[in-house]
């Protein structure tokens, strides 16, 4: 018995020996096997590696630098067009009605207040209402013309269309191009509905005074001519030392010029002037038919005696004055 058990004992040990050589050689081939660092094969295939996905990038065309100094231009979207409000202060400008030289006028103002223009004379103060809208119309269809005197001023006047009647005569102004700029703002503010009456106007305003004449002795060494000028028939009269005394409106024919001439000797032998001022304190005398309309206006001058001397010397000689075609 005790052999027994000392066999099967020793035989335990034994096979705990083997197994553990075995693994032991198991292990040691397995450490073997395994190749050195430098000895793995080298992976031909591709290795996939995984990266982080880049942003889209937007590939912009080559540009000049002059190009690219450019700004960016942004894109349109579309959007309702802003509706801006008519601001009425820019052209509110009025018309004031009132007595003037014994009969009624109009002038038209400025939104700041400045004279543009000033109206001939109506017999009642009806007739001037009336006159505001004539006056409109005109300023849409009629025709502007400048005119400039031997002393250099110049004055814009509005005729009808077919310019057989002085719609309006503006100011004197010191150059051409000051005219010209007083036609674009009577243009401008022409339109406006605003009309106020008014019982008088001060007296450093008044544009229009009437005067009484002594009878004086009429001389017959004067002369009318009428002349073309343009497409306009024009009348003129010379005194005896050839100072013109005032040139007439256009007619459109010499048949026409010579009837507006004996309106105007008639206009003459009735002492149907006025003095006029404008704001620039020079005077001018003014020559009206029967009907108040204007006729013709003589040249300006530096004070008001010049004025009514102008007046007298057409009064001596526009009567018996000879008439010469040229």
């Amino acid at each position: 018995m005790c052999w027994f058990f000392k066999n099967k004992k020793k035989q335990r040990e034994v096979n705990a020996e083997s197994s553990t050589n075995q693994n032991q050689v198991k292990q040691t081939k397995t450490t073997e096997e395994l190749p050195k660092e430098s000895e793995k094969p080298v992976v031909t295939e591709p290795i996939e590696k995984f990266e982080m996905p880049k942003k889209e990038e937007k590939s912009e065309p080559k540009t000049s630098t002059k190009e690219k100094a450019a700004p960016e231009a942004k894109p349109k979207t579309e959007s309702k067009p802003e509706v801006k409000k008519e601001t009425p202060t820019k052209y509110m400008g009025k018309y004031e009605v009132y007595p003037e030289a014994g009969s009624f006028k109009y002038r038209l103002k400025a939104s700041n207040g400045e004279i543009l223009a000033v109206s001939l004379r109506y017999t009642t103060e009806k007739g001037a209402f009336s006159g505001i809208e004539t006056f409109k119309k005109n300023v849409e269809t009629g025709v502007f013309e400048i005119y400039t005197d031997k002393s250099n001023y110049s004055q814009y006047q509005l005729y009808t269309a077919n310019k057989a009647r002085v719609i309006m005569v503006g100011e004197f102004y010191s150059t051409l191009k000051q005219a010209e700029s007083a036609v674009e703002s009577v243009k401008r503010f022409y339109k406006t509905d605003k009309i106020e009456t008014l019982s008088k106007i001060a007296e450093d305003e008044i544009r229009e005074e009437l005067v009484a004449f002594d009878k004086i002795e009429e001389n017959a060494t004067g002369k009318y001519e009428i002349y073309q000028e343009n497409k306009d028939f024009l009348i003129r009269l010379k005194a005896n030392n050839s100072q013109v005394l005032f040139v007439s409106q256009g007619y459109s024919s010499k048949a026409t010029a010579k009837q507006g001439l004996e309106t105007i000797k008639a206009a003459i032998a009735d002492n149907r002037f006025t003095v006029g001022k404008d704001k620039q304190n020079r005077y001018q005398f003014n020559l009206y038919s029967p009907t108040n309309q204007l006729l013709l206006t003589g040249e300006t001058y530096p004070v008001k005696t010049s004025c009514i001397s102008a007046i007298n010397s057409v009064r001596k000689f526009g009567l018996k004055a000879k008439v010469l075609e040229i």
